[in-house]
């Protein structure tokens, strides 16, 4: 199937009222386990890589060409996402090598430095033709090759005016959730900014560790994306435990993979994501 972008698999989850899944990734095997449970289960995803994810698959030029081959070559549709991109140039070099969907985070500045940077980001991605997300408020936690401070909860009046000044195709809101293994989801508030913004497509990070509950209620009242990369990688790290033979890590690789798809498979559906594809 041909390779999609952001903006096409946002649409179809506002259509839809589901939420696609943005699986972060840091190694082949992962990127196949989260394609087997998108094939099987026929659902759209994002295939994401933050900084952390990208330095460990060798540089931006080398997780851009494995993403976006693996996408072209999926049965479902497929965006290479940049996650948390901190900086213009970053958000260059992966438009350069053919990224997809890309998300500028200005989170930890200052409002008005990040209204002025996201801005610049959205022209960019503008003129690449390229869906732009971007964060407001700040969700907190701890995440390799994510820069975090404290948790700011998104104000709805403050999103509302960042939405109509910076054009952005989707944002990141701080609802509750945290980055790793924890978070409840503040459900009020994702319907104030859902209303504040008119509809936009609300993104919740995080996603690993939220209640099955919380992450269905988040979905109806209006989060369209949910990124998850805690859970993938624990998956991964607990299949290998002790499972690598010293001649060939091959068999122990493919149970991780497997590990992956049966988490991964789980979180497209509990979105209800299945057979959006």
């Amino acid at each position: 199937m041909p390779i999609v972008g952001g903006r096409e698999l946002l649409r179809g989850a506002t259509r839809g009222a589901y939420a696609v899944p943005g699986f972060n990734v840091s190694n082949l095997e992962m990127a196949l386990g989260v394609l087997d449970a998108a094939e099987g289960e026929r659902a759209p995803i994002f295939l994401q890589f933050n900084a952390s994810n990208l330095e460990h698959f060798g540089g931006v030029d080398l997780a851009a060409a494995v993403g976006r081959r693996l996408a072209e070559r999926a049965a479902v549709p497929v965006a290479v996402h940049l996650d948390h991109g901190a900086d213009a140039a970053l958000l260059r070099e992966a438009l350069r090598h053919g990224f997809t969907s890309l998300m500028f985070d200005g989170s930890t500045a200052p409002l008005e430095r990040n209204l002025r940077e996201t801005q610049a980001a959205a022209a960019l991605a503008l003129a690449a033709g390229v869906a732009i997300e971007a964060e407001l408020g700040h969700v907190g936690g701890r995440e390799p090759g994510v820069v975090t401070s404290e948790a700011v909860l998104t104000e709805p009046e403050v999103a509302q005016r960042f939405v109509e000044e910076t054009g952005v195709d989707s944002l990141a809101v701080s609802v509750g959730t945290a980055h790793g293994l924890a978070g409840v989801v503040r459900l009020d508030l994702v319907r104030e900014l859902r209303a504040a913004t008119r509809d936009l497509p609300l993104v919740l990070h995080g996603g690993s560790g939220v209640s099955r509950r919380d992450l269905r209620d988040a979905v109806a009242a209006g989060i369209r994306k949910v990124n998850i990369s805690s859970e993938l990688h624990r998956a991964f790290a607990g299949a290998l435990d002790g499972a690598t033979d010293a001649g060939d890590p091959r068999a122990a690789l493919r149970h991780a993979r497997e590990a992956v798809a049966v988490v991964a498979a789980d979180r497209i559906v509990l979105l209800g994501a299945r057979g959006r594809g």
